[in-house]
């Protein structure tokens, strides 16, 4: 018997002729949280999108229990018991929370109809089994973002997935959300469920991930316990340089600079009237937060003509 539950040997995938993953080897067991980190444009997401079955790789091969595969669809994958959690979900908001967790495996009763009542108990048993006590009746899309990706962990939880594979999974969390998360990764690993744990934040993986694989511009740079491995070898191993090799920022502000755009008062795209700005020469600006904060409409809404908008 495999001592792996999911494996990838090899795998190179292209994108007009840049290796996005050039001869990447990645293994995950049972019961194993395995984190998967990079900076961006590592090669997480398209690792990701391989082993669920989004691409198919260019070369090389993947193992689910030790028999060889070749998805050729997300179906296929969650067929396998590969499931992903993704960060803007993949529920229906106007369905019911019962609805979205029993999606296409619905029960049935006589005549082929939805048993609602075993509906309803089912769903409501798995909700409170992973810490979310909600009306299961309730609409998906009246829930906040933070729950509703919780509804979807859940849902890739019961499907009896071998492998889930989490995308960012506390972006749009709150503090009691991410307990909650923690809480379900733990029952998970507990059932011999593996996991792939995609995120950036350092101190989320030393608190839930067993092992790391890091990617560096399409190649796996190292895999090993994350236990002995320190945050400042981790986050060089990221960046593919010493920590030291960075200039440290200024410790003093430089001149004061007229701003090249302002942007106060009143805005399109029904954001907040009270939403300001200001555009400096030579800044980068960042504009974040949570999933629903409306980052892309107050950025719509700013009135620049013919300044391109970088969005992740």
């Amino acid at each position: 018997m495999s001592s792996t539950v999911l494996q990838a040997d090899g795998v190179l995938k292209t994108f007009s002729g840049v290796r996005a993953l050039d001869h990447v080897s990645f293994a995950v067991g049972p019961g194993e949280v395995h984190a998967l980190v990079g900076g961006s444009g590592a090669g997480k997401s398209t690792l990701v999108k391989v082993l669920s079955g989004v691409y198919r790789p260019d070369r090389g091969e993947l193992r689910v229990g030790g028999e060889r595969v070749r998805f050729g669809s997300p179906a296929e994958a969650r067929r396998a018991g590969i499931a992903t959690v993704h960060q803007e979900g993949n529920l229906v908001p106007l369905m019911s929370v019962a609805r979205n967790l029993f999606l296409g495996r619905e029960p049935r009763g006589r005549f082929g109809l939805i048993d609602f009542a075993r509906l309803h108990a089912e769903a409501d048993q798995i909700v409170r089994s992973y810490g979310m006590p909600l009306d299961v009746r309730r609409p998906l899309g009246s829930l906040s973002p933070g729950t509703r990706q919780l509804v979807a962990m859940a849902r890739a939880a019961w499907a009896d997935a071998r492998v889930v594979i989490m995308d960012e999974p506390t972006s749009a969390l709150e503090p009691g959300e991410m307990e909650t998360l923690f809480r379900a990764v733990a029952r998970l690993r507990a059932q011999g469920r593996s996991i792939i744990y995609v995120s950036h934040r350092l101190e989320e993986l030393y608190r839930v991930c067993d092992t790391v694989t890091v990617l560096h511009e399409g190649k796996v740079v190292h895999t090993g316990g994350l236990a002995g491995l320190d945050r400042v070898r981790l986050v060089s191993l990221m960046l593919g340089r010493p920590l030291h090799q960075h200039r440290p920022l200024p410790e003093e502000p430089g001149p004061a600079v007229l701003p090249l755009l302002e942007a106060t008062g009143p805005t399109r795209q029904n954001v907040r009237p009270d939403v300001s700005s200001a555009l400096h020469e030579g800044q980068v600006p960042g504009l974040g937060g949570l999933l629903g904060a409306r980052r892309g409409e107050t950025a719509r809404a700013m009135p620049v003509v013919g300044m391109p908008l970088l969005r992740k």
